[in-house]
């Protein structure tokens, strides 16, 4: 486990070093897609409908409310309060459950993990990989599915295309 914490955190300064090269521009867009998303809730759903459709979602409730909207069941997103490579970025951490239309629950907790940027997302993705991830990417986001339970792996291969499906993502292994 200490060798796998050295490893985030040299990965994580590497990840910074590159993110930290990339333009700001990215995050006052951010900021305006929060501001123009929050004024009435009216505007609220079809501006979150809309951002959905292009695959960009500003929190991980969103992320949650279009599973359920898939059919998928989810808990609620649980923000992490634990340092990590996602806090280490500038990014957010979430922990929650998702069970397909079956009921059949992947064995563990999953993620949502909400990046500051591409950039900052496109170095997670190896690292995931190389650990042996079953994720869904989109433009800043991640869903993480649980891999390290006996039979979790399969589970979260089987359940990855659903996901990808309700999120107009794409499945990474």
């Amino acid at each position: 486990m200490r060798t796998r914490t050295i490893t985030v955190n040299l990965i994580a300064t590497l990840a910074l070093s590159l993110t930290a090269c990339s333009s700001d521009g990215n995050s006052d867009q951010a900021d305006d897609a929060k501001t123009s998303t929050a004024s009435t809730p009216a505007a609220s759903t079809s501006a979150s409908a809309s951002a959905a459709k292009a695959g960009h979602y500003g929190s991980a409730q969103d992320i949650g409310d279009a599973l359920a909207a898939a059919g998928l069941t989810v808990s609620k997103p649980e923000k992490e309060s634990e340092k990590n490579y996602i806090s280490e970025v500038g990014g957010t951490a979430y922990n929650f459950t998702v069970t397909d239309q079956a009921g059949k629950a992947t064995h563990g907790t999953a993620g949502i993990n909400m990046f500051p940027n591409a950039e900052a997302l496109a170095a997670w993705i190896p690292l995931s990989k190389s650990f042996g991830g079953v994720a869904v990417t989109g433009d800043t986001w991640a869903v993480s599915l649980p891999t390290s339970a006996e039979g979790a792996r399969e589970d979260s291969k089987r359940l990855a295309p659903k996901v990808a499906k309700a999120l107009d993502g794409t499945v990474q292994q």
